[in-house]
C-alpha cells in the first residue's frame, strides 16, 4: 500500500470538511536530479465563506499555507505581525508600536509606515496569539495585492492573510487554521469598519 504524500492529506481532510478543493500543479522543467525529476508549482485553494480562502502553496523551494481575504485599509496600511520572540530585534526591522502595552509585549509588528491601532485592537491580538498556541508560527500579512494571481477574486486588492510556511498534514493543526484563522480575519475587518 503506497504512503499518502502531504498532498494528499490536505485533500483528504478539506474533502471530508466538505470543501470542494482546487489543485493546480504547475511543471516548472527544471531537473532536480539525474532521474529527470523535474520541479513543479503545487496550489491548492478553497473558496471557505463568501469572501474568505484558503491557500497552500508548495514547490522545490518553500511553501505556505493560510486563509486569506480582501480587507478595506488605506493604501499605504502594509505590514506583517508576528508573536514576539526575544530575538526580534536581530532580525526584523521597521518594528512598530500601537501604544498598548498588551499588545506591544506580546506582538512584533513590521510596517514602514503604518500602524495597525484600529484593526488590531486587544481581542484579536489574543485570537491571533490563540492561533500560535500550537507552536507553530503563523504570521498575519497586510498587503496590496499579495497573493498576486493566486486566487482571481482577491487580485488587485488589499489582501489580509493568516499564514505559516509549514505544510500542515495533522487534521487538529488544519482545522485550527480554519476555524481560528477565518473567525481572526472576520473580526479585523470588521473593527476597522466599526471604527471607520
Amino acid at each position: 500500500m503506497e504512503e499518502k504524500n502531504g498532498l494528499d492529506i490536505l485533500l483528504q481532510h478539506l474533502t471530508e470538511w466538505g470543501f470542494s478543493p482546487d489543485v493546480s500543479v504547475v511543471k516548472k522543467g527544471s531537473i532536480l536530479s539525474r532521474k529527470t525529476q523535474f520541479a513543479s508549482d503545487t496550489t491548492v485553494t478553497v473558496l471557505l465563506s463568501d469572501s474568505i480562502y484558503f491557500v497552500a502553496r508548495s514547490n522545490v523551494s518553500s511553501s505556505f499555507m493560510g486563509i486569506y481575504s480582501s480587507i478595506q485599509l488605506p493604501v499605504d496600511a502594509e505590514y506583517k505581525v508576528y508573536k514576539k520572540d526575544k530575538f526580534d530585534f536581530l532580525f526584523l526591522s521597521k518594528r512598530q508600536k500601537v501604544g498598548i502595552k498588551y499588545i506591544d509585549e506580546n506582538l512584533t509588528i513590521i510596517s514602514s509606515k503604518w500602524i495597525p491601532s484600529k484593526e488590531l485592537n486587544s481581542e484579536n491580538t489574543a485570537l491571533f496569539l490563540d492561533i500560535n498556541k500550537t507552536g507553530i508560527p503563523y504570521k498575519l500579512v497586510i498587503e496590496n495585492n499579495y497573493l498576486f494571481s493566486i486566487v482571481e477574486p482577491l487580485i488587485d486588492k488589499k489582501i489580509i492573510g493568516i499564514e505559516t510556511e509549514n505544510w500542515l498534514c495533522q487534521k487538529e493543526e488544519l482545522e485550527n487554521l480554519l476555524k481560528k484563522g477565518e473567525n481572526l480575519i472576520r473580526k479585523m475587518k470588521d473593527t476597522y469598519a466599526q471604527q471607520s
